[in-house]
């Protein structure tokens, strides 16, 4: 094909990328994109986008946020809005473009390594892989191609300032620095951009390959500040993302589920004909102990990664695609800690350079071997079946309601269809079969708390108490030490007057996590609805004032539950009561703690 020219090659694949993703721009808001877009200020003008560049990406809702932290996609999401006035078409638009030009960048990466014929094929491979459908067809699978860019970017920079005159290197280093930034500040697992950018270098051919001491030292700078950023903003918060399944395992249980999760991986990168909103244990069990499926995942894997290494110096495009891609997906694989997800279709989007660069080679050694016809026909034959998928897989993401009723249609045994399902009905305000849909997902499966936890409340909320009791109890199960179980069981016991009972459960939550604001919170509200004495609620407040940082209110109810110390019972509850307040009293009224620790001893005497 002498008229298909490399960059030919590069512009066809953007636009095949772009014609095939053009009915998602007919798709309105799915899932998160109400609560990450629709619904969420920050997304919403450019101010108050730059003021959440220092907040977690999530809002949070209640006591729970993912700790995510993706500034400049909430900003792309601002600038968005303020251009189309918050219309879907535009978002739609943006993504769609946004991965056309990630398609370039791939095609103009391989252009390193293949000849514009295969250029051409793994432009292609990756512009309609299926896999990629819900990162382009949902808004906010925009982080995903952000983060794809900004790698894809900093590797095209990269490349030139190891070619530089000495004049112009400061300049390629400067935007392989801003490439890396948008990585970085789009998705967490660009954290791997350093080891891309080095994976990238090793494959230089020589003599062509040249120092860059400098342009390391500035990645390595500048994600050492973005990871001391992330914590320092919403890295606490991390903990509440892990897959509930993964959670309560050792390192060899958890070594043991995630690795054969790694077939399923191999399976959506070579024929992803099998699609899913979420990968719950009902779609891919949890094998918490070794298994012939884990030996045999254990040796694929690291078998194809073994020889992608090898053929560096033949075969350098799939070296790259293999290796680049493991690395960018290994974050949220659970390999090296628990992540928030089994496995999620979104988090491969860079993942799919493996098969599209793996692609391009073939044809390109076939074209060699003058086996080009075959190959191209086998090729085709994959790139038609892709588009077919991805193409039927579009409309799925069209919004909430085709997203709720095609999961649970292909997947009833997924419980995470019918929590979706349960969700959408109660916004309906169908309240009753909502409560059905939570009692199938808890009956599939009682591992994730929330299920229960919001069915409960529901049921609750229907003035059915035992019911809720039975969800509040398996909520608290699956979560003993989270605070929320604590508050439905303390709720629930109040509606079936058990007093006693909703004490008991409210001071659980405060003992498993003393200093979590909605422990503390609903163990006030149990001590009011139950009547305790005002000294113990004074404590109480005393507590949660501490922890809110409001030490002249916390010091004044010291001072007013001490005032009462002689009035104070010998009971367990308000031996307990008192004894809880102690660190506070020392830190802020010596003198009240100075009483309330002779009154302590004396109830521990008594007690004895």
């Amino acid at each position: 094909m002498p008229w298909l020219t490399g960059k030919r090659a590069v512009w066809i694949s953007a636009a095949v990328g772009c014609v095939v993703y053009l009915p998602a721009l007919r798709n309105g808001w799915a899932l998160d994109d109400y609560g990450l877009i629709a619904q969420n200020p920050a997304a919403h003008s450019l101010a108050p986008a730059v003021r959440a560049w220092f907040a977690p990406y999530w809002p949070p809702q209640g006591d729970y946020s993912p700790g995510l932290y993706r500034p400049l996609v909430t900003l792309t999401y601002a600038l968005d809005w303020v251009i189309s006035g918050g219309r879907p078409f535009w978002f739609h638009l943006c993504n769609l473009l946004v991965h056309v030009v990630a398609t370039a960048l791939v095609a103009l990466a391989a252009l390193r390594w293949l000849p514009p014929l295969a250029v051409l094929v793994a432009g292609v491979v990756f512009a309609v892989h299926p896999v990629h459908v819900e990162a382009v067809a949902n808004v906010v699978g925009r982080s995903e191609i952000l983060a794809a860019l900004g790698l894809l970017g900093a590797v095209l920079a990269a490349r030139r300032y190891r070619a530089a005159t000495p004049g112009t290197r400061t300049r390629w280093l400067l935007l392989t620095l801003l490439a890396t930034a948008v990585a970085l500040w789009s998705k967490e697992h660009a954290v791997i951009a350093l080891a891309v950018l080095a994976l990238d270098h090793w494959l230089d051919p020589e003599p062509e390959g040249r120092a860059a001491g400098n342009l390391y030292l500035g990645v390595a700078a500048l994600t050492v500040a973005w990871l001391f950023l992330w914590r320092a903003i919403a890295g606490g918060l991390a903990a509440g993302s892990a897959f509930a399944p993964l959670g309560g395992l050792d390192t060899g249980q958890r070594l043991a589920a995630a690795i054969p999760v790694q077939l399923d991986v191999l399976r959506l990168l070579v024929w992803p004909s099998e699609l899913s909103a979420d990968y719950a244990p009902q779609l891919i069990p949890i094998r918490p102990s070794w298994s012939p499926v884990a030996t045999l995942a254990l040796v694929t894997s690291a078998s194809l990664l073994v020889v992608a290494a090898a053929v560096r110096r033949r075969a350098p495009a799939v070296t790259f695609g293999v290796l680049a891609g493991a690395a960018a997906y290994l974050p949220t694989s659970n390999l090296l800690f628990t992540s928030g997800v089994l496995l999620a279709e979104r988090s491969l989007y860079f993942a799919v350079l493996a098969p599209a660069l793996v692609a391009g080679w073939l044809t390109g050694w076939a074209a060699q071997r003058g086996n080009v016809r075959i190959v191209l026909l086998a090729v085709g034959t994959v790139c038609a079946g892709y588009t077919v998928r991805t193409l039927t897989r579009i409309p799925f993401w069209q919004d909430s309601r085709s997203v709720v009723v095609g999961g649970v249609v292909d997947h009833p045994e997924n419980f995470g269809a019918h929590l979706r399902v349960a969700d959408a009905l109660l916004l309906t305000g169908d309240s009753a079969r909502a409560l059905a849909h939570y009692l199938v997902a808890v009956e599939i499966y009682d591992g994730f708390f929330r299920a229960p936890l919001r069915g409960g409340r529901l049921a609750l909320a229907l003035r059915r108490p035992r019911p809720a009791l039975d969800l509040a109890r398996k909520a608290r199960a699956a979560a003993p030490t989270h605070p929320g179980p604590a508050e439905l069981l303390t709720d629930v016991f109040l509606a079936l007057d058990q007093p006693d009972s909703a004490l008991a459960a409210a001071r659980t939550a405060v003992v498993a996590s003393p200093g979590n604001l909605l422990a503390l919170d609903n163990y006030g509200r149990a001590l009011d609805s139950t009547g305790a004495p005002a000294w113990r609620r004074q404590l109480a407040a005393a507590r949660k004032d501490q922890a809110l940082g409001r030490l002249v209110a916390a010091t004044a109810r010291l001072d007013s539950a001490g005032a009462s110390v002689q009035q104070w019972s010998a009971s367990r509850d308000d031996c307990w009561e008192a004894e809880r307040s102690l660190p506070a009293m020392r830190l802020l009224r010596p003198g009240v703690a100075s009483a309330a620790e002779a009154w302590v001893r004396q109830c521990r005497e008594a007690g004895q």
